[in-house]
């Protein structure tokens, strides 16, 4: 159970605590009455409120989430998200990319130290993935915005961490560069 806040000293403490089988924040805290809202909002401080915007678990869909993690680990080594227009599927992308190569903070290392972005073309890896509404750019806060390289076709994040860009009608361009996901 992920507890926001341990409000069980007394019976007239309200508790604050989001069910297990519930993952959007945002969705819990909408559902909850006024005081719940109330006693959350007033734990937060100005910085959690300035992050807020860029915490992806808050305001993500569930289908919009990579499959939830054993105790070993991933258990899956292929995500797919099927949705039409407007269903999340390049921020869900974005957030996942940003999870892997960012750690706890700006220069943190993440688990991820390069990503390959394939798209059906180069065009459209750059003007979706990369500088689209919900793209890397649009999605990450101004301490970890990475760093647009054209003439590389390659994002830098502050902490080293790269994501390449690639196009699938070029696989074979792929060939030689080792990733940790793509």
């Amino acid at each position: 159970m992920m507890s926001l806040s341990d409000a069980t000293a007394s019976p007239n403490t309200i508790s604050i605590s989001m069910p297990d089988d519930l993952r959007s924040l945002a969705v819990w805290l909408s559902s909850a009455d006024v005081a719940v809202q109330g006693a959350f909002l007033d734990t937060l401080t100005e910085d959690d409120l300035r992050a807020l915007p860029y915490i992806f678990e808050m305001w993500a869909h569930d289908h919009q989430l990579p499959p939830a993690y054993t105790p070993k680990g991933a258990d899956w080594r292929t995500w797919v998200i099927m949705g039409g227009r407007g269903a999340g599927k390049t921020r869900a992308g974005a957030e996942w990319v940003r999870s892997q190569v960012e750690g706890s903070l700006p220069l943190h290392s993440g688990k991820a130290k390069r990503l390959a972005l394939i798209g059906e073309t180069y065009d459209q890896v750059r003007d979706v993935m990369v500088f689209g509404d919900s793209g890397i750019l649009a999605c990450s806060p101004p301490d970890r915005k990475p760093e647009w390289l054209a003439s590389k076709r390659k994002l830098v994040w502050p902490n080293g961490a790269e994501a390449q860009c690639f196009s699938a009608s070029e696989p074979e361009s792929l060939r030689g560069p080792q990733f940790d996901g793509a």
